[in-house]
């Protein structure tokens, strides 16, 4: 309806009613178009605008962080920390780390195929060459070896005892010959020995009458016995360390005379021990019976046959 329609009676004849009338008409004409808004009522709780919620914009890291503030106790950063979690899987397993180790590893050599036929043989050669060097070595090389025995065919066998010892030990001959006579004799004289720290003494009448010294070592020296009973002094009044002995005349002379022989065989540990003493030479030595000892000496001589080599068996004459 529009204020054209209405009657002339009702029609405002002043401007203040028709402006009165206008706001009418319009209010009717918006409470037309719809619902009227309700009027705001007055609410002390209402929340200020700082308490109203905002829209929360997801920021997206900056790639770069931001400088450090000065003053600042800790520094924000947009940069999130990835904290890593392992979560137990079937097909996730833990890598250890090897150790070194001197023990050699055995590396599963594939198995050949046409390809790999001349790899997996070089693999192999270099995995038993490796154990081979971890086993000491026994050196072969210049290991000394017995020569052959060489059968020697004496004229005579030597006499007495002697025979059975050279029959039972073929070395005696290889290193000393064969007995010189035809037949052998051994000559018997009166003997004296005397033990050492380090070797032995022992003294044969002769004529010519000798000492023989023997060290420890296995060498031996002759010397002849030059003492003289009455004229060379009995000893040199020296004093032995306790429960040693100083050698006295034949033997003391020697023993001062030859720093050799004093250093090399030390003080006596016992008095001379006199017997009886049977000899027989050889092409290249001597084999020598003291009954005081018990024991047949061979001597294998030097070329002179002033020193040589000397062992000891047990036998007789």
């Amino acid at each position: 309806m529009t204020p054209m329609n209405l009657p002339t009676a009702q029609r405002p004849n002043s401007r203040p009613a028709r402006i009165i009338l206008a706001l009418v008409l319009l209010a009717s004409v918006f409470s037309g178009c719809g619902p009227a808004a309700p009027s705001p009522v007055p609410d002390s709780n209402l929340p200020t605008v700082a308490q109203l919620p905002t829209l929360t914009q997801t920021l997206t890291p900056a790639p770069e962080t931001p400088a450090p503030i000065q003053g600042a106790t800790s520094t924000p950063s947009l940069t999130p920390t990835a904290t890593l979690s392992v979560t137990p899987s079937a097909t996730i397993t833990e890598t250890p780390t090897p150790t070194p180790s001197d023990t050699p590893t055995v590396t599963p050599t594939p198995p050949p195929t046409a390809d790999n036929e001349g790899l997996v043989a070089l693999a192999l050669l270099a995995a038993q060459a490796t154990v081979i060097t971890s086993v000491p070595l026994v050196p072969t090389v210049g290991l000394p070896t017995s020569p052959p025995l060489q059968t020697t065919t004496c004229a005579y066998p030597p006499p007495g005892g002697f025979a059975a010892l050279t029959t039972s030990d073929p070395t005696i001959t290889q290193q000393i010959g064969c007995p010189l006579g035809a037949p052998p004799a051994a000559l018997t004289y009166s003997s004296a020995s005397q033990l050492y720290e380090r070797g032995e003494m022992f003294w044969l009448a002769g004529p010519p009458a000798e000492i023989i010294v023997l060290y420890s070592s296995g060498r031996y020296q002759r010397f002849d016995d030059t003492f003289v009973s009455g004229v060379d002094p009995e000893s040199g009044g020296e004093t032995p360390p306790t429960g040693l002995i100083e050698p006295v005349r034949g033997f003391g002379k020697v023993w001062r005379s030859y720093p050799d022989v004093r250093n090399g065989l030390g003080w006596a540990v016992i008095g001379e021990n006199a017997g009886q003493a049977a000899v027989q030479a050889f092409e290249r030595g001597r084999m020598i019976y003291l009954s005081q000892r018990g024991l047949v000496f061979i001597l294998a001589a030097d070329p002179g046959g002033a020193a040589g080599l000397w062992r000891s068996v047990p036998g007789s004459f």
